[in-house]
């Protein structure tokens, strides 16, 4: 990051007595960065397995039980727009320390108190506290990296979401089937939380205390990251609707047993985590949007052959198609989009991150009523693919928008850009 850069944003000073402590606070840090979507992976990513047990637990329709989950989206939709203005009163390392502790007593708080309007309030605050460590993990990568180095760190916490996909999976299926506690997986999460808290407790990471430089930023808006944005809410909705009925589906449409259900998830975050894998080096030899569009064609093909197969065996198999293309997709576009402005400040991130936790808030209530609507799986399946392509469309025009740009030689600068 230039100078000039990192005199608009707040700088992260990592201090050390020596060259050793240097360095492990380093590796603190990077664990703070990409530890959040692995936690968050681990509270989001069982719910198409756990939503049967929970509806049973309540004695609710399976669609009420996966509306249900949308307190936690919607929690986490709230926690991104609080993320807009957090930063700004409280120092980071306090959001990380606090925030992690919060999301593991919420977790006790659905074993303590199993009623409707618990689950609820527990859900939401889980999702808040979330939402808002993933955007200060997020606003970190930003402030320390930048180019290419920031895009692959962005793309190594897609890793980490997905390879919490596959832990996550394989352990609630094995929760599950042998009759624990439908939040038993939510349990592990806790824990990770509380180990999370205390490195950041522990680590010598600080934030400048004068902040009248920052107050002074003008974050820049143009075209280009508001249309990124919008793309990022419809590509959430199909990415979190699939995650959620992708198990229903082969259950209701193959008769797939509970293992078998949680082998699709869990082929699906395999793919997932090897995307993310391979796209961590892509995106350091290829342009953002062209690793995007690859991403979105090899989706829309894998959902494609999900729907279309007549046995388990070839859904199962598809999942991994459907797992890679998500792989690395969302950071990708949260690069992507920070690639249209000229400083990104936290305002910035919390505004891609609003937009995904849209999407993800949307998501359980949207699907839920195509299912209600028609009764299938199957075509909330085809809704699913009907938006994908919808984004696949709007990522390559945007691709025109961003080549325009870069022929034309039109830098933004900040004087061109709205104060938040």
């Amino acid at each position: 990051m230039s100078s000039g850069a990192a005199a608009c944003i707040t700088r992260i000073e990592i201090r050390g007595d020596n060259g050793q402590n240097v360095s492990m606070n380093r590796v603190k840090t990077v664990l703070i960065c990409i530890f959040a979507s692995f936690i968050i992976s681990g509270l989001l990513n069982p719910i198409g397995l756990i939503s049967g047990p929970v509806a049973e637990s309540f004695g609710i329709p399976i669609t009420v039980a996966v509306a249900r989950f949308g307190y936690f989206t919607v929690g986490v939709f709230a926690g991104y727009i609080l993320s807009f203005h957090i930063f700004d009163h409280v120092k980071l390392k306090t959001v990380v320390v606090v925030g992690y502790v919060l999301i593991a007593a919420s977790v006790g708080g659905l074993y303590t108190f199993p009623t409707a309007p618990a689950l609820a309030f527990f859900l939401f605050m889980i999702g808040l506290l979330a939402s808002v460590q993933v955007c200060g993990a997020s606003t970190l990568v930003s402030w320390i990296w930048s180019g290419k180095p920031r895009q692959t760190m962005l793309i190594a916490q897609d890793a980490m979401f997905n390879g919490g996909g596959i832990v996550f999976t394989t352990i609630t299926t094995w929760f599950l089937a042998a009759n624990y506690h439908w939040a038993s997986t939510y349990a592990v999460v806790a824990a990770l939380a509380l180990l999370i808290a205390g490195i950041a407790a522990t680590s010598e990471v600080q934030e400048q205390k004068d902040r009248d430089e920052e107050s002074r930023i003008r974050t820049s808006w143009n075209l280009g990251i508001l249309t990124v944005g919008g793309s990022i809410l419809l590509f959430m909705i199909a990415k979190i609707s699939v995650f959620i009925w992708a198990p229903q589906y082969v259950e209701q449409a193959f008769g797939a047993t509970i293992q078998q259900s949680g082998r699709l998830l869990t082929n699906i975050f395999i793919g997932a985590f090897c995307g993310s894998l391979i796209g961590t080096y892509v995106v350091s030899r290829v342009r953002i949007e062209y690793f995007l569009i690859a991403m979105l064609s090899l989706g829309a093909t894998g959902l494609s052959l999900t729907i279309a197969a007549s046995e388990l065996q070839t859904t199962l198999l598809a999942g991994y198609l459907v797992g890679g293309s998500i792989g690395a997709t969302f950071n990708a576009y949260t690069a992507f989009g920070l690639s249209f402005v000229p400083t990104p400040t936290h305002k910035n991130v919390a505004y891609l991150l609003l937009a995904g936790g849209t999407g993800s808030a949307i998501a359980p209530w949207f699907s839920s009523q195509v299912v209600e609507l028609t009764g299938e799986v199957h075509d909330a399946l085809l809704a699913c693919l009907a938006i994908q392509g919808v984004v696949l469309v709007t990522v390559l025009l945007l691709t025109a928008y961003s080549r325009r740009r870069r022929r034309m030689n039109v830098d933004v600068v900040p004087d061109s850009g709205e104060s938040l």
